[in-house]
Formats: C-alpha cells, structure tokens, sequence
C-alpha cells in the first residue's frame, strides 16, 4: 500500500480475482466511495481543528466544496485538482494546484471573518513547477460557489484532451478569470447572515487564534 500526495491510499499486487473481496471490504468500513482523482477528490490541511497554526477549517470547506460539485452535476470532472491550505505554510500544497485556497483573516463591517485567497494555474510536471496565480479573495462561505463557478467554465471550454492550464491561459489567466468571480467577494451585514462571519463546523463567531505548534520554531 502506498499514500499518494492526493491524500489516496494505491494498493499494488492485486489481480482482477482481488477486486471483488476488496470492495466488499471497503465497503463493509465505507471506505468505497468513488471518485479519487477526480473533481470531488478536495486535498485539505488539517485546519484549524488540530493545528494551531491555520486560520481557518479548511477541512470544513473541502467538504463543503465537494457537497457543492455534487449538487451542480460536476463531481466528476477530471484534469482538475483543488488543495486547501488554512494558513501561509502550504501544508495542503493550494500552490501547486490548479485551484487552490489559502486561508486567511477577513474584516467586514467591523468584524473578523474567515476568508480565502483562491489561486489558479498552479502545477508540478516532471521537470517544471508552477505556482498558482492569486485570482480572487473571498469570503469562505463563497469559496464553493467560486469552484463551481470555475470547474463549469472548465469543463463547458476545455478542448479534448486540453489541462487546466493551457485552458487557463486561453481564459485569459487567473486574474481574467478571478474577475468573473469578483462578485462573490461581498459580506452582507452580520445582523442579517451572520453565516458569513462564522467558519465552517463552528458554533460561534470567527476569531483568530495561533499558537505554537509542529511547524513553530
């Protein structure tokens, strides 16, 4: 068995006789749902639940992303990858993704609220890497609309066999693209959503809180 950096597990060895006894079994843990590499396949830090570094639960959003594919019929969309990382540390490698989300710390009508700095074009070849563009800030509760947003024109434009970030330059690039976003980075009053100003799996408002942890020094 091996971990991927898409956070899967490869089983190696098995033969088509394996198959069968191995879903069962998977499925008995449910651990058979489909869809790895695919659009749906959201790559996350731990977050705030467990690191006192991030800003933000990025696990919260990478769910609610895939929720939001899934409800626009684009779950399963290949040739697009989305990372999330909750702080500046890159721990879920958001730069080197074609969508990736960096968390940080908004401010509106007088308020703190959890946000993103969503990056586009980012990719690791075999002897060239690129990182992502920054495209857009948003509000998180916005961040998976953004995604359907990007993932529809994507795979509404995309020539056969085209990867995201040929695509991407024809669009015009991330900043073209993250224009067609700007509307999104809006916070309505907190008195009337006050939704948007609590981050994802949390009861209560956003605060920001960092601390000492494995990546301090």
């Amino acid at each position: 068995m091996r971990i991927t950096s898409r956070q899967n597990l490869v089983l190696r060895d098995l033969t088509e006789g394996d198959l069968r006894p191995l879903y069962d079994r998977l499925l008995e843990i449910d651990m058979a749902k489909p869809g790895a590499e695919l659009s749906r396949d959201v790559v996350s830090c731990p977050g705030a639940d467990t690191c006192n570094l991030s800003v933000t639960q990025s696990r919260g959003l990478a769910s609610a992303i895939g929720e939001a594919l899934e409800e626009a019929g684009l779950a399963e969309v290949g040739g697009v990858r989305v990372n999330i990382s909750g702080c500046t540390n890159s721990c879920g490698q958001h730069h080197i993704s074609d969508i990736g989300f960096l968390g940080i710390e908004r401010r509106a009508h007088g308020k703190a609220a959890p946000g993103y700095q969503m990056l586009l074009g980012g990719y690791l070849g075999n002897e060239q890497v690129e990182f992502g563009t920054k495209a857009v800030k948003l509000p998180a509760k916005n961040a998976p609309q953004a995604v359907v947003r990007v993932v529809a024109q994507f795979a509404g434009e995309r020539d056969a066999g085209e990867t995201f970030a040929h695509w991407l330059e024809r669009a015009g690039g991330a900043k073209e693209v993250g224009k067609t976003l700007s509307e999104l980075d809006v916070f309505p009053d907190p008195i009337i959503d006050p939704d948007f100003y609590v981050d994802y799996g949390e009861t209560g408002p956003y605060v920001k809180e960092i601390g000492e942890s494995e990546c301090a020094t």
